[in-house]
This record gives structure tokens, C-alpha cells and sequence, in this order.
């Protein structure tokens, strides 16, 4: 197997960039250069090559894991490469299908490992503005030195006008004012093939992608690392994410980001004994009810609602519309649309298994249903909630899994494995129009 070879950081201003030559793993690459681009720092002067390397690095180790390729480096962090190592045992045993046993990190290691950092320590924090980063710092409030939000992974890097709206969301709420907020944009998504590699893997992911299901966690804490280091900030927490309990491997998980270290720091995987519903209701819904105040961006998708955010249709808006209902908040007051519409469109997609995930998605809307209280008083009691949660007791949720997909969701599924091969080769502003119109032709709110 020929390595993947990083080559030597190039940096210009808060610039950097990575030379990549695929070698055996060619197939999976659609770009040859990993990208990234900082601003809301003052220089990268005081960040080693061997740190600078770890973006590109937190980007490609998962599909060397998969593929079973080694990895070259000139220079890599000491403490770095031993998380490279001890994390290709851990996706292996997460997908055993995942050839890990042929990964090998190779380069020069420096740096001095030191003691891990305490839990009070000051940290940067991966903030998105969504319900789970929100929950973490109003608990780590104190903690918390600066943010860092990622142009690139959930906003496509292209996206400007959608990316200016979400920014502004993060940006003028009481939560983040008075803390440095940094932007990385990075093509840390289009580097790798993820259409192809989620297609070639499906059956070890239900119903997520590449990105979802593998890439992600270790992506975006190894890109937060050089800005700790510039920062002198020895944490970077990422949210973790809600599987509900349910032995299902996802791409962020404590035995994933709490590995991640380097010579001086470590990443956590941030309140996983928490649930999502328990972060709205016992964390976001008191920092409201005493008076805070906040705008939530829940998703952002430019086939989705006027501005991209937050739609109030898709799972994870009506989800989370439900959990602040349940939190004792109006959605409304965070960004949340609601209407008659919206709510129609919910128990249309939730009865008749429009919406698709694997066991844990299932086992979230059971809890949901079960925490509506038998008498609603509040919030919950104004008519167009009460009327959704009165509904939503005792329906019939059916959360379908690709495995059970009819011939036409099969074959809007090869459309869009297509479509995501194709588009990325065509101008932005066309791919977005053709997103809103395989939105609008599938109904895949």
C-alpha cells in the first residue's frame, strides 16, 4: 500500500495549507490540498509544523483507518501520533469491516507530552450555535476562553450568503458577547469523497453519512488544535451528541475526542451523561426562564425555509421544538418557526416513516412521547401546542431505516449519491439551485 504523504504546512498569514498525495487511497480523494483558513487571531507564528499538521491530518486519518493505508508526515506532534494510533483500534472496533490493522502513522515525532490538563482549566470550545454546543457553554461559562466555528462542515465553504446568516445568530447572542470567536474555513468536507465512501460503506451505517457516522468528531477537534495552541488554551470541547443510549457508532463519542491530545492539551467529548432533551430542559430552558436570552440554529441547509435556518420542518427542528416545549420554552423565542403548517408537516413525516434513522432516532421520540405530561399548563397549554403534544402522546411514530426503503426511496437515494458525485464539479450558486429542487421534488424536509 502506498502512504497518503502530507507535506510541509504552508502558511501565509492565518492561512495554511497542505500538499497531499493520496497514494493508494487515491480513489477517495476529490482534492489533492487541504485548505484552511483562520481568521479572529492575531498569527499562527507561535504554532509549530508539527501542530499545523493535524487539521489535515484529523481529516484523512479516518479513511486511512477504513482503507487500511499508512500515513506520512514529515513532522507530527508526539503526543498526536500515539491518539493516531490508539484511534485506528478504536474505529475497528467500531466498524470491523474497517481495515485498521494496516494503518501506520510515519514521521518524525516532537514535542514533550505533559500532564493532562485539569477539567477547570481554561478551553476553546467548537460552537455551532445549536441546542448541544449552547448547553456547553452556559455550563462551561467560566471556562470557556473563545469559540471556534467551522465554515466547511455544516455550511458548505461556498456559502456565503448562508453562512453570513448563521454567523450573524452566533455572534449577537448574549452567550457569545465578550468572548473571542474565530472562524476556521476549510475544505475539510470536499477534501474526501463522502458521497462515495458513505455509499461504499452503507451497510455499515444505516442511514449516516461518511461525515456522520465517521469523520467529523476527529475532523473538527484536530482543526480547534492550532488554534488552542496560538490561544494557549490547554482544552477544546466538542458537544457530544445524543445516540439515546442505543450501541450505535457515530463519529463523535467520548472514546473517540477524549483520545485527542497533544503536547500540552487535550480535546473532551463534552456532557455525554447528558441527553439532548436533558440539555434543553436542564440546562438551556433555566439559563431562559432566569432571564437569558438566546437564538438557537438548529439546522441550516440552503434548500431549507427562507433563510436557510432553521426550518421548523426537518426532524431535528421539530425535535427540538418538542424539547423546549417540554423545557417549559416558547420555540419561538430562539429562532424556532411554528405553525399549523409546521406542525402538519411533522405528524405527516412522523406517522408515515418520511423520516429515516437508525434505533436511536426511534428510541428519542419514545422518550419524547412519554415526558408529555398528562395535564399541560404553560406554554404547552396555548392551543397550537397543546394540540401537537395532545397528538403526539399517543401517535404511531415510524422512524423507517434505509434497510426497509421502498423502490423509490431506493432510487432517490442513488439520485443523490449521484447528484453528490456531480454537483461539486459544477458552479455553487447552480449546485444550490438544484438542492432546492431535489428537496422540493422528494419532500425530504
Amino acid at each position: 500500500m502506498r502512504p497518503i504523504v502530507l507535506g510541509k504546512p504552508v502558511v501565509d498569514g492565518l492561512r495554511v495549507t497542505i500538499p497531499i498525495d493520496p497514494g493508494s487511497a487515491t480513489r477517495w480523494f476529490r482534492q489533492n490540498v487541504f485548505r484552511v483558513q483562520y481568521s479572529g487571531l492575531e498569527s499562527l507564528d507561535p504554532v509549530d509544523d508539527a501542530i499545523l499538521v493535524v487539521p489535515a491530518l484529523g481529516t484523512v486519518l479516518t479513511l486511512a483507518y477504513a482503507c487500511g493505508v499508512p500515513v506520512q508526515v514529515e513532522r507530527v506532534d508526539g503526543a498526536y501520533a500515539v491518539t493516531a494510533q490508539k484511534l485506528a483500534d478504536t474505529f475497528g472496533r467500531l466498524y470491523p469491516h474497517f481495515l485498521s490493522r494496516g494503518f501506520e502513522l510515519r514521521g518524525e515525532r516532537v514535542g514533550t507530552p505533559g500532564p493532562d490538563p485539569e477539567r477547570s482549566d481554561p478551553a476553546l470550545l467548537l460552537y455551532s450555535g445549536g441546542a448541544d454546543s449552547t448547553s456547553s457553554l452556559i455550563e462551561h461559562s467560566d471556562d470557556v476562553r473563545a469559540l471556534l466555528t467551522v465554515w466547511g462542515a455544516d455550511v458548505h465553504s461556498a456559502d456565503k450568503a448562508l453562512w453570513e446568516r448563521l454567523l450573524r445568530t452566533v455572534r449577537t447572542g448574549e452567550l457569545t458577547a465578550g468572548r473571542r470567536l474565530v472562524v476556521a474555513r476549510s475544505n475539510l468536507q470536499d477534501l474526501i469523497d463522502g458521497p462515495a465512501l458513505s455509499r461504499y460503506h452503507a451497510h455499515g451505517f444505516d442511514s449516516a453519512s461518511w461525515w456522520g457516522a465517521v469523520q467529523h468528531g476527529l475532523a473538527l477537534t484536530s482543526l480547534a488544535v492550532p488554534v488552542a495552541v496560538a490561544l494557549g488554551l490547554p482544552r477544546v470541547l466538542i458537544a457530544s451528541s445524543d445516540m439515546a443510549g442505543t450501541p450505535v457508532p457515530w463519529g463523535s463519542m467520548p472514546i473517540i475526542e477524549d483520545e485527542v491530545r497533544w503536547s500540552g492539551g487535550r480535546a473532551e467529548n463534552d456532557q455525554p451523561e447528558l441527553s439532548r432533551t436533558e440539555k434543553i430542559t436542564r440546562v438551556i430552558a433555566p439559563y431562559l426562564h432566569d432571564g437569558g436570552r438566546l437564538a438557537l440554529a438548529v439546522c441550516y441547509q440552503p434548500s431549507r425555509g427562507p433563510s436557510g435556518l432553521n426550518c421548523g420542518r426537518c426532524e431535528k427542528c421539530v425535535q427540538t421544538t418538542t424539547q423546549l416545549l417540554l423545557g417549559g420554552v416558547d420555540p419561538r423565542e430562539v429562532g424556532m418557526p411554528t405553525s399549523p403548517q409546521t406542525f402538519a408537516v411533522a405528524k405527516k413525516a412522523l406517522t408515515r416513516g418520511e423520516w429515516h434513522g437508525d434505533d436511536s432516532h426511534r428510541t428519542i421520540w419514545r422518550s419524547l412521547q412519554a415526558d408529555v405530561p398528562p395535564t399541560l399548563t404553560g406554554v404547552c397549554a396555548i392551543p397550537l401546542f397543546r394540540d401537537y403534544l395532545e397528538w403526539l402522546r399517543h401517535a404511531k411514530i415510524v422512524i423507517s431505516s434505509d434497510g426497509a426503503e421502498p423502490l423509490t426511496r431506493l432510487m432517490i437515494k442513488n439520485a443523490q449519491y449521484l447528484g453528490g458525485r456531480l454537483l461539486p464539479w459544477l458552479p455553487f450558486r447552480f449546485r444550490k439551485r438544484c438542492t432546492q429542487l431535489a428537496v422540493r421534488l422528494t419532500r425530504g424536509y
